[in-house]
């Protein structure tokens, strides 16, 4: 009876056993599958989700673009009711070569499409400030003391593009070329780049007619499409020197000048830029300059008489 009844409880526990055994089968069966199924999913996640460009990756077309762009500055409606702008404020000059003084004084920005006037000064006998008159056809820059021009002024006078396209000065020029429709110059999308950690569309720009050997790119951020930042650069090609002290040839000269607008706010339904920073910078055989300046804006005014004289210097 005894033993029987061990026999029994031996049989009991093997079954219960053998069903434990089943299920922990079973379970370890389900959790493989689910690890597999876990697996599968990431893998595909890696895969499919790997060769989704994000919109910043994409190549952008310039249509869609330029369309953004018009957009961020304001409504077609705001765009159209600008004529002209006043904006003032204060600058900033600093001199990273050389030994010309670091100043501080004002700035005054008169736009007419297409005409332009940039007025610097600074309370400096020896560097009395910039001053740039574009009437729409001419071109005409201050003088220091003794008749001598300006680094900056040499170069608006060998190259008027800017001024003459409407570049100058980015949507602060009511003469910006970007805002027109249709867009009167030839542009080039030229992909993304990362600028002190920006992302930035880069587009090309050349005149509609004619040639230039002024290369121009203009950027755009990536996420508004705000025009942030213009860079202009030329070379002027080695050349034999022409007098009998003269070395037998002068080497070339590089001139690269940008404009970068932050600080951006709304005026009269217009988000424009009220901090812009020029850079100039010259290396020639006898000269090398790296200047500044850093423009804040404090005053904007749109569409207030403007008188001719304005754009000519007297």
């Amino acid at each position: 009876m005894s033993t029987r009844r061990n026999k029994e409880d031996l049989n009991s526990v093997f079954r219960k056993s053998l069903y434990q055994s089943r299920q922990a089968r079973i379970s370890l069966a389900s959790t493989g599958m689910l690890s597999a199924s876990r697996l599968l999913a990431c893998l595909c996640l890696l895969l499919f989700g790997s060769s989704i460009a994000s919109p910043q990756d994409k190549k952008m077309e310039l249509p869609e673009l330029i369309s953004r762009h018009q957009e961020s500055v304001g409504s077609a409606a705001a765009r159209g009711a600008i004529k002209g702008r006043f904006a003032a404020g204060t600058v900033k000059y600093a001199s990273r070569m050389g030994a010309s003084p670091n100043v501080e004084g004002t700035i005054g920005l008169v736009s007419l499409n297409p005409k332009l006037r940039y007025s610097i000064k600074f309370p400096s006998q020896q560097y009395p400030g910039e001053q740039l008159a574009f009437d729409g056809k001419h071109l005409d820059v201050g003088v220091l003391p003794g008749g001598r021009r300006t680094a900056l002024g040499l170069v608006a006078l060998q190259q008027d593009l800017p001024l003459r396209e409407g570049l100058l000065g980015g949507v602060l020029n009511t003469g910006w070329p970007l805002l027109k429709d249709p867009v009167n110059a030839r542009l080039e999308y030229k992909g993304t780049k990362k600028i002190d950690g920006r992302l930035l569309h880069a587009v090309g720009y050349r005149p509609q007619k004619g040639s230039s050997d002024l290369k121009v790119t203009l950027y755009f951020d990536a996420e508004t499409f705000r025009h942030v930042r213009t860079e202009y650069e030329f070379i002027i090609g080695a050349r034999m020197g022409v007098g009998p002290n003269d070395s037998t040839k002068i080497p070339e000269s590089r001139y690269a000048f940008s404009e970068d607008f932050d600080d951006f706010k709304t005026v009269d339904g217009l988000t424009l830029p009220h901090r812009c920073k020029l850079q100039l910078s010259v290396q020639a055989s006898m000269t090398a300059i790296l200047t500044d300046w850093t423009l804040t804006f404090t005053q904007m005014i749109h569409n207030q008489p403007i008188e001719e004289n304005v754009f000519t210097l007297k």
